[in-house]
C-alpha cells in the first residue's frame, strides 16, 4: 500500500494542476492574495478525483492500461479505511472554509455533496446520462472560480462572465472526449452520456465545442477583454485541443502533448507568481 503511494498522490496531476491555475487566474484578475483557499482548494480537487477512482476501480480494472497504474485498481483499501481518510482530509480543509463564515459552511457542504453524488451509489451521476456531463461542466472547472469569487466577496465583471464560459465550454468538452476516449470499456458495465447518444455523436459534439471555445477565447485575447498576461495558458492548449480534430473518435489524446501542456502552464504560472 505505501509502495504505490506515488500513484495515488500524483494521480490526475493535470486535473487538480488546472484547478491551481483557475485560482490563480481569479486571484489575479482582481488583485487578491487568498492563497491559502487556492491551496485547500487544489487539494480538495485531489480529494475529489481520489474518491473518483475509487469508485470507479472495478471499472477501471477492466482497461489493462488502467488496471496497471491505478493506485485503488492495484491496491485493496478496505471501505473503513477509505472511509477515516475522507474524513481526515475534510476535518483539515474544514477551518479554511469556517473562516469565511456561513458562506464557506455553505460551499464545503456543497463541494462534499457533489464529491459523493457523482462518483459513489447509489446516485453515481457520472452514470445517469445527461448529469454526467452536466456535473462535470458546472464543477470539475467552473466551480473552482466561481467558489473563490464567492468566498472572497469579489465583484463580477464582464471578464469574469467570459472566463466561467470558457471553463463551461472547457470542462464539457473534456468531459465528452474522457468518454469518448473510454467508450469500449465503460459500456461493458457502465452507462453515460455518450453510451446513450453514441461515440460518433458525442466525438462530434466535442469537438464542436473546442471550436467554440477556441473562437470564444481567441476573440476576446484580440479585443483586450481577456489581459494578454494570461493568453500563455491559453495557447499552451491549442496543439491539445486541435489535435481533437485530427485523430480518429476511438484514439486516445495523445499523453506525452498532454503533460507537456500542463508542465509548460504551470510553470508559466509560477512566472506570474514570482514576477507579478
Amino acid at each position: 500500500m505505501i509502495r504505490k503511494l506515488p500513484n495515488l498522490l500524483t494521480a490526475h496531476m493535470d486535473a487538480w494542476g488546472t484547478t491551481f491555475i483557475i485560482g490563480l487566474m481569479c486571484l489575479l484578475l482582481h488583485g487578491a492574495s487568498a492563497w491559502g483557499l487556492v491551496l485547500t482548494v487544489t487539494v480538495g480537487y485531489w480529494f475529489g478525483f481520489a474518491v473518483n477512482d475509487y469508485f470507479d476501480a472495478p471499472v477501471d480494472r477492466l482497461d489493462p492500461d488502467k488496471a496497471a497504474r491505478g493506485y485503488f485498481t492495484i491496491v485493496h483499501v478496505p471501505p473503513i479505511l477509505a472511509l477515516a481518510a475522507a474524513i481526515l482530509i475534510a476535518a483539515l480543509a474544514l477551518p479554511v472554509f469556517v473562516s469565511y463564515g456561513t458562506r464557506g459552511i455553505v460551499v464545503f457542504a456543497v463541494a462534499l455533496l457533489i464529491v459523493w453524488a457523482y462518483s459513489a451509489p447509489p446516485l453515481r451521476l457520472k452514470s445517469v446520462p445527461g448529469f454526467d456531463v452536466l456535473t462535470h461542466a458546472l464543477f470539475v472547472q467552473t466551480f473552482p472560480y466561481v467558489l473563490i469569487m464567492v468566498l472572497l466577496g469579489l465583484p463580477w465583471t464582464p471578464l469574469d462572465i467570459v472566463m466561467i464560459a470558457g471553463f463551461l465550454l472547457a470542462s464539457t468538452s473534456a468531459q465528452l472526449e474522457q468518454q469518448v476516449r473510454d467508450y469500449d470499456t465503460d459500456r461493458l458495465s457502465e452507462r453515460n452520456f455518450t453510451i446513450w447518444i453514441g461515440r460518433e455523436r458525442s466525438a462530434f459534439l466535442m469537438r464542436l465545442l473546442t471550436l467554440v471555445l477556441l473562437v470564444v477565447v481567441s476573440l476576446h485575447v484580440l479585443n483586450g477583454v481577456i489581459p494578454a498576461y494570461l493568453a500563455p495558458f491559453g495557447l499552451v492548449c491549442v496543439p491539445l485541443l486541435l489535435h481533437r480534430f485530427v485523430r480518429r473518435p476511438d484514439q486516445p489524446r495523445s499523453e506525452w502533448l498532454f503533460r507537456a501542456t500542463v508542465i509548460v502552464a504551470l510553470s508559466y504560472a509560477a512566472l506570474l507568481l514570482i514576477f507579478r
